[in-house]
């Protein structure tokens, strides 16, 4: 008897393609990127709105000291 190949249409849709577990590696690595970027823009803001506080409290008090660039 002659051997027959069963036709599988679900076979090519279950198994994985070559490029795909490089693709969400990728996908992956720029949605943590993205997120680590989103959080230190956060901290930043947080920065310098903390530093504009400090001197607009220095300018009140009127303090005028001298830095190592100029005196305020």
């Amino acid at each position: 008897m002659s051997q027959q190949q069963q036709a599988n249409p679900t076979a090519s849709a279950s198994a994985p393609r070559a490029g795909a577990r490089g693709v969400r590696a990728l996908v992956r690595t720029l949605r943590v990127v993205r997120n680590v970027l989103a959080v230190m823009g956060v901290f930043f803001a947080y920065l310098l709105y903390t530093g504009w506080q400090q001197y607009e409290d220095r300018i009140d008090a009127g303090d005028t000291t001298c830095t190592l660039t100029r005196c305020l």
